[in-house]
């Protein structure tokens, strides 16, 4: 007699995953210790699969707020017999997703450890997901306990699309203050004018673009130019920005100077550099044109703590939803590569996002083909 349909619950988890249900003592130590590696503003979902009260199977799910994917972190059965085990693990992904179709995502992700046995991911790739690029170089910090091999990721789409899903190569950047350089290497191989990025590339803009620790949207444009794009700045102000971190006068007139160095150099070597806010139907138009966006926000809320950072927006996902690579990821919260390639990004979050500085400025590099 075949086993009764397992009853699926979902569990919001705030904190330890091993407080959330009864049972979990049963699975193996290290994953729960991966579990709850969780933490900052990322919200988590345990979901259990139970028969007669008996687990008999956990599907843990966590993704970013103000997102509009999902990320199926491992999927654990109690089942012995291959068959079982598929059933299972197929019914609490089905769950995943539903709830996630039903929350507005656009896209559910899957991971999948180096070392995973090969019969899951085969049985996901016939089931309609579709396999994510081999991992990125740099898919996560060069030093500390996240040196790992990175994992394998698949990806379900709510809609069809006929780009391949992480077509654009990735970098995580390597550094606290390199984000403006790896989202910038992102943009130039997207328009296929550099290949793979890599990190000697990564260092040598940033040594061009900086202000002594960030990279600004004009110095970014210049960097942009030398590798042969065609680039174009849309700021909000003409004052000198990025200052908001500075801790002392000697450091706010530094950058100043320097980012007035790069508007005279932008404007000797016809840059085109106009004070305005970017409008979200304005970027829709150039990607639509073609072009990769270089787009300044205040990370928090997506992120655990507010700090200027550049994300470089590719395409879209219908009229809604902007899809982005972001070069930062919580590592120490267990997040990798997943979480940050194709990182759909509702139309009011980027607009809420997309600002930062008191008073608070708007900065976009579009990259032209």
């Amino acid at each position: 007699m075949p086993a009764a349909d397992p009853l699926i619950d979902a569990l919001p988890v705030p904190a330890d995953v091993t407080s959330v249900a009864a049972g979990l003592d049963a699975l193996p130590p290290a994953l729960l210790r991966r579990w709850n590696r969780h933490g900052g503003v990322q919200v988590a979902t345990l979901y259990t699969a139970r028969r007669d009260g008996e687990l008999v199977g956990a599907a843990f799910e966590v993704h970013r707020p103000l997102t509009a994917y999902r990320k199926i972190a491992d999927v654990w059965t109690a089942a012995a017999e291959p068959a079982e085990r598929a059933a299972l693990t197929a019914r609490l992904v089905d769950a995943v997703v539903a709830r996630a179709w039903a929350e507005g995502a656009v896209s559910v992700k899957r991971e999948f450890a180096p070392d995973a046995d090969d019969t899951d991911w085969e049985h996901s790739l016939a089931a309609g997901w579709r396999a994510l690029p081999e991992p990125p170089r740099w898919s996560g910090p060069v030093a500390g306990p996240f040196h790992a091999a990175p994992p394998r990721g698949q990806v379900l789409l709510r809609e069809p699309s006929p780009a391949e899903p992480g077509a654009v190569p990735y970098l995580r950047q390597t550094t606290d203050f390199t984000c403006g350089p790896a989202a910038l290497q992102i943009g130039l191989a997207a328009l296929g004018l550099r290949g793979r990025p890599t990190r000697e590339a990564e260092l040598r803009l940033w040594r061009r673009a900086t202000t002594v620790g960030g990279c600004e949207p004009v110095g970014l444009a210049l960097a942009a130019a030398d590798e042969g794009a065609r680039a174009r700045v849309l700021l909000s102000t003409e004052e000198p920005v990025l200052l908001e971190l500075c801790v002392n006068d000697e450091e706010r007139d530094l950058r100043a100077f320097l980012q007035d160095g790069f508007r005279r150099e932008a404007a000797a070597r016809g840059l085109d550099v106009r004070t305005e806010a970017f409008s979200l139907d304005t970027l829709r138009t150039a990607l639509a044109g073609g072009a990769v966006a270089l787009v300044l926000i205040e990370q928090f809320g997506m992120h655990d703590e507010s700090c200027p950072h550049w994300i470089t927006v590719h395409g879209t996902a219908g009229p809604d939803v902007f899809l982005a690579h972001d070069p930062w990821t919580d590592a120490n919260f267990g997040e990798s590569w997943l979480d940050a390639v194709d990182l759909p990004l509702p139309a009011a979050t980027l607009d809420r996002l997309a600002w930062y500085g008191t008073p608070s400025y708007r900065g976009l590099v579009l990259l032209e083909p």
